[in-house]
C-alpha cells in the first residue's frame, strides 16, 4: 500500500500576470477584526520574456521563483491555488434568457482545444449575466507540468476576476444579493476590481505582518492582489 503524505492546512496562492508573478501565503486567523491574515506576500517582477500572454517561456525563472517562496516559510506541503490573467484568458459577460442554461447554449470559440466554465452573476432587464473564461489546454497543461515540477500540491487553478467575484460574494457574507452586484458590476463596467475598494480589503484580511518593501508595486494593485487571494482561500472553503 502506497503512503498517502499530509499536507498542512497552509494556504497559497500564486497570481500569474503578464509582468509579475505574486506569490501570497494566507490564513485565517482569531487576532484582530479581520477573519483572514497574510503571513507573507511577494511579487518577482516578469521583465525577460519569461511568460509572454500567460505562456510559460522560461518556465525554469518561474519554477526558481516559487520555490525560492515556498522554501523561504517552510510551505512545501502547503495547498497551492493558481490564478491566471492575461491575453490567454477570454473573457466575456454574456446574457442569457434562463439563469439555467446548459453547457451547449454558451457560444464559446474553439471550445474543443479550450478549458471553459461560466458563472452566473445578475439579472437586468429580464436577461441573466454570466461571466464565461476559457483558457487553451495546451497553456493549462503548462501550468500543470510546472506544478509538478515546482512540487507543488495544486488543487485549483483559476481566473483572477473568478477569484475576485468569490472574495466579494464573501466580503458580504448571508447579506450578499445579486441584485447588489448587479448595481456594483454596472457602476464599474463589469471591473469586479474595481468595486472591491482598499478599506473593503482591510475588513477581509489582516496586512500588518507585511513590510513596505515586501509590497513594491502601487498599493492598489497589492490590495487587489491580496482581495484575490482571499477569494481563492474562501471558495476553496478552508475552515
Amino acid at each position: 500500500m502506497w503512503p498517502i503524505f499530509a499536507c498542512a492546512d497552509k494556504f497559497v496562492t500564486i497570481s500569474f500576470t503578464p509582468d509579475s508573478l505574486v506569490c501570497c501565503w494566507i490564513d485565517k486567523t482569531d487576532r484582530g477584526t479581520a477573519p483572514l491574515l497574510v503571513h507573507a506576500y511577494k511579487s518577482y517582477p516578469l521583465n525577460n520574456l519569461e511568460l509572454e500572454q500567460l505562456i510559460l517561456y522560461n518556465p525554469t525563472v518561474i519554477k526558481k521563483y516559487i520555490t525560492s517562496f515556498l522554501q523561504e516559510h517552510n510551505l512545501s506541503d502547503a495547498f497551492i491555488a493558481f490564478a491566471l490573467q492575461g491575453p490567454a484568458v477570454k473573457e466575456q459577460f454574456v446574457a442569457m434568457p434562463t439563469s439555467t442554461p446548459h453547457r451547449t447554449d454558451f457560444n464559446v470559440a474553439n471550445a474543443r482545444n479550450m478549458l471553459w466554465e461560466y458563472r452566473y452573476l445578475y439579472s437586468y432587464d429580464g436577461q441573466f449575466i454570466f461571466y464565461v473564461y476559457s483558457v487553451p489546454r495546451s497553456v493549462v497543461l503548462q501550468y500543470k507540468l510546472l506544478a509538478i515540477a515546482a512540487q507543488c500540491n495544486l488543487i485549483t487553478m483559476t481566473t483572477q476576476t473568478m477569484a475576485l467575484l468569490s472574495a466579494y460574494q464573501h466580503l458580504f457574507g448571508s447579506a450578499f444579493r445579486r441584485s447588489q452586484l448587479a448595481v456594483d458590476m454596472m457602476r464599474c463596467n463589469n471591473k469586479i476590481g474595481d468595486i472591491i475598494t482598499m478599506d473593503a480589503v482591510r475588513r477581509m484580511v489582516n496586512m500588518s505582518a507585511l513590510s513596505s518593501a515586501a509590497r513594491p508595486e502601487c498599493l492598489e494593485e497589492v490590495y487587489r492582489r491580496i482581495a484575490g487571494a482571499t477569494g481563492l482561500f474562501w471558495s476553496e472553503r478552508f475552515e
